[in-house]
């Protein structure tokens, strides 16, 4: 597994598994919220916290091992990967998802990849700002952009708090944890601490659920658990590929597959939800593709 990671020929594919499977969650989110019939802030929190919870403990299961940490101060790092990684990034998302078109939530959702490119650039020594790497987000940026273009229509218009607010709020812990990916990779094995953040973030979310007014009337179904198994499959692979990523490459060059979420989320939400597919998401995915491309040059 080691090699795999260390040998870059593997690194795009390992990258687009983590787009794929990210851009699929939205969808199947809210699926989730209409067979379990949850409408509500703390159902929601609850909702994401049951999901980050077993992921987490399905990465702690297959890592076989102790979390080693030879410093007690390193286990902050851990708790702020926890709180700022899962708990915050996921439990904005969850929120902000409910009140957005699955489309417009991965669009707004994506500028944590972008996020994140920034602030390695100015944090890590390795990661240096180069024109290959600027245009990659350039193209990046712009097929983002074009995947929202609605001629005679407002952009800035229905922005709600609750919705496009929780979802900016959220791709801003998305940047910031990136980065606290990458230093607690530096004290502690990154796979265990994949599955110890999201297992402690998840029961962050659990608690403030129950906090929040969280009341158990959901609909029981087998479609429903299905749909949660599968939203922690893709937490449990996505995270874990993710992270040991951003362990053994300099930030930028993983985070630019994060623009293909947006663009591969409306055509899943498409297929999976009915909502409308446009002639720009084709123009969008060989722009993200192109940035992609050139980032990693």
């Amino acid at each position: 597994m080691k090699d795999i990671f260390k040998n870059e020929k593997y690194m795009p594919v390992l990258g687009l598994i983590c787009a794929f499977g990210w851009s699929l969650a939205y969808p199947f989110i809210k699926i989730g919220y209409a067979e379990f019939g949850i409408s509500d802030i703390p159902g929601k929190i609850f909702f994401a916290g049951i999901r980050f919870l077993l992921a987490g403990l399905l990465v702690v299961i297959f890592t076989k091992g102790r979390l080693d940490i030879n410093k007690r101060s390193d286990y902050r790092w851990l708790v702020l990967m926890a709180l700022v990684n899962t708990a915050l990034h996921y439990a904005f998302a969850y929120i902000g998802l409910g009140y957005n078109a699955s489309a417009r939530s991965t669009i707004l959702d994506s500028m944590g990849s972008f996020i994140t490119i920034i602030l390695s650039l100015m944090v890590f020594a390795d990661d240096r700002v180069s024109f290959n790497k600027l245009l990659g987000c350039v193209l990046g940026i712009g097929g983002i952009v074009i995947i929202n273009i609605e001629p005679g229509t407002d952009f800035f218009a229905n922005i709600t708090f609750m919705g496009d607010g929780m979802i900016l709020l959220n791709a801003l812990c998305s940047g910031f944890g990136g980065l606290i990916t990458r230093i607690c990779s530096r004290k502690m094995n990154v796979n265990k601490a994949t599955g110890y953040s999201m297992a402690l973030g998840g029961a962050m979310m659990l608690i403030l659920g129950l906090i929040t007014g969280f009341r158990f009337n959901w609909n029981i179904s087998v479609k429903g658990i299905c749909v949660l198994m599968v939203l922690v499959l893709i937490s449990a692979v996505c995270f874990g590929i993710y992270n040991k990523l951003v362990a053994s490459y300099p930030i930028s060059r993983v985070a630019i597959y994060n623009a293909l979420i947006p663009v591969l989320g409306v055509v899943f939400a498409a297929l999976l939800l009915g909502e409308a597919l446009k002639w720009q998401y084709f123009v969008a995915m060989f722009m993200v593709a192109s940035g992609i491309f050139v980032t990693n040059r």
